[in-house]
C-alpha cells in the first residue's frame, strides 16, 4: 500500500521537473536547422548563420572524423578531420573545434563567460562563431547572428574526438563585450 501512495508524489515531482515548453521547442528547432546542413548519416555538432547570410556547420562523420562546411546555398569550403577542445571557466566554459587548410586554421567556438555577479546572480554572456588564423596569427572573426543556431554540442563532439584539453586560440575573447574581456 505504501508504494501506491508514493506513486502520485513521484508523478508530481516529475511533472514539476519537466522541461519548459519554450526551451524544448527552441532546442528542437536548433536541431532541425542543424540537421538541414548535415546529411542524414552525419551528426550535427554546430551550425549557425552569419549576418551576410552565409552558414557554417560542423558535422560528425565517424570517430576522429568531422566535417566543416562553410558557404551560402552550397558549400564554398569543406574540410575533413578536425580537433576538439573544451575548458571550464568560473561561471562558464568554452568549446572549440579546429580544422586546418594549408596554413589557415578555422576554429569554430561556443563560449559562455560571466560578465558580473550581483544580487540577481551570474550574468552570463554567450558568443559563437569562427576565428580564422593564418600562419598562427589572427586573421578574422565571424560571429553567429542566428537565433536558431546550434552551439557546439559537447556530448556530440566528445563522441567524435578526444578533448585536447587546451583551447586552440585565446582570440575568442574578442567576441566579449567591451569591459568584459
Amino acid at each position: 500500500m505504501a508504494e501506491k501512495a508514493a506513486a502520485p508524489e513521484a508523478a508530481v515531482s516529475l511533472a514539476s521537473a519537466s522541461v519548459d515548453p519554450l526551451f524544448a521547442a527552441r532546442s528542437a528547432e536548433q536541431k532541425r536547422n542543424a540537421a538541414a546542413v548535415c546529411p542524414a548519416d552525419e551528426s550535427p555538432i554546430f551550425a549557425c548563420k552569419f549576418k551576410d547570410g552565409k552558414r557554417v556547420a560542423v558535422c560528425g562523420v565517424s570517430e576522429w572524423y568531422g566535417r566543416y562546411r562553410f558557404g551560402g546555398a552550397t558549400s564554398e569550403l569543406e574540410l575533413n578531420g578536425g580537433s576538439y577542445a573544451y575548458t571550464m571557466y568560473s561561471g562558464g566554459g568554452e568549446g572549440q573545434i579546429a580544422f586546418v587548410n594549408g596554413d589557415t586554421r578555422y576554429i569554430v567556438f561556443s563560449r559562455m563567460v560571466r560578465t558580473g555577479f550581483d544580487k540577481n546572480g551570474n550574468r552570463p554572456a554567450f558568443s559563437d562563431g569562427i576565428v580564422i588564423e593564418r600562419g598562427g596569427k589572427f586573421l578574422d572573426m565571424k560571429l553567429c547572428e542566428d537565433p536558431d543556431m546550434l552551439p557546439i554540442r559537447n556530448e556530440a563532439a566528445n563522441a567524435i574526438w578526444e578533448n585536447e584539453g587546451n583551447l586552440f586560440t585565446d582570440e575568442t575573447i574578442r567576441a566579449d563585450s567591451p569591459g568584459n574581456e
